[in-house]
């Protein structure tokens, strides 16, 4: 997927979504932006009726920008799956991913609770589950950013979904989806944290999103 990314303290934020069309576990191989490696900070997978759903949240701090580079991401295994990229600025350099937290079950409400370190931190995640029919709604204080299937077809799709919650002081935040029907399905998230200047934090901003199906 060509990608870029604009701005100062940058952050790219990758989800990856997908289902192998068998139960036995499979994993993300690797994910790189401009030849460069991003870490993968929460995973989680689901399983059952022959299929087994994985969503995983990697980050890449201060990606190359001015440029349309190309994020690759490989699994070991041929699947349905979806790639969702964000790019976001003010964010710490040093420590820009601080709680995470995943929510794996056969349903159609995914949530996870993670308590921010830091005021003005942002939480950042997505879903996927079985059915490429169904559609999502974001929770509380969760703005939706892309929901859409790989297909439609009920068994061997799947739909996924990305958004992102903005914090005020430091505590807990859920951040949550819920699908239109029960299924398989996987939701991660990870607390993106503010650079700071003059005692101050930066408000963390994004300035580009992208998707793509396989």
């Amino acid at each position: 997927m060509s990608f870029q990314c604009s701005g100062s303290q940058r952050l790219l934020v990758a989800v990856l979504a997908g289902m192998r069309t068998a139960e036995s576990n499979w994993s993300w191989d690797s994910a790189a932006f401009n030849g460069a490696a991003l870490t993968q900070q929460a995973v989680n997978a689901q399983f059952g009726n022959n299929r087994n759903v994985r969503v995983a949240v990697w980050t890449l701090v201060n990606p190359a920008a001015g440029a349309a580079y190309q994020l690759a991401a490989s699994a070991n295994v041929n699947l349905s799956a979806r790639l969702m990229l964000m790019c976001l600025t003010g964010v710490d350099q040093v420590t820009p991913v601080g709680a995470t937290g995943t929510h794996a079950a056969q349903t159609n409400a995914f949530s996870a609770n993670l308590t921010t370190g830091i005021a003005d931190a942002w939480v950042v995640g997505g879903a996927g589950i079985r059915n490429g029919t169904l559609a999502w709604s974001p929770g509380t204080g969760v703005t939706e950013l892309n929901d859409q299937g790989t297909g439609s077809d009920a068994s061997n799709d799947i739909t996924a979904f990305f958004g992102y919650r903005v914090g005020g002081a430091a505590g807990s935040y859920g951040f949550a989806a819920t699908a239109s029907g029960t299924n398989h399905g996987v939701l991660a998230a990870v607390e993106i944290r503010p650079a700071a200047t003059g005692g101050s934090n930066i408000p963390v901003l994004f300035s580009y999103f992208r998707q793509l199906s396989r």
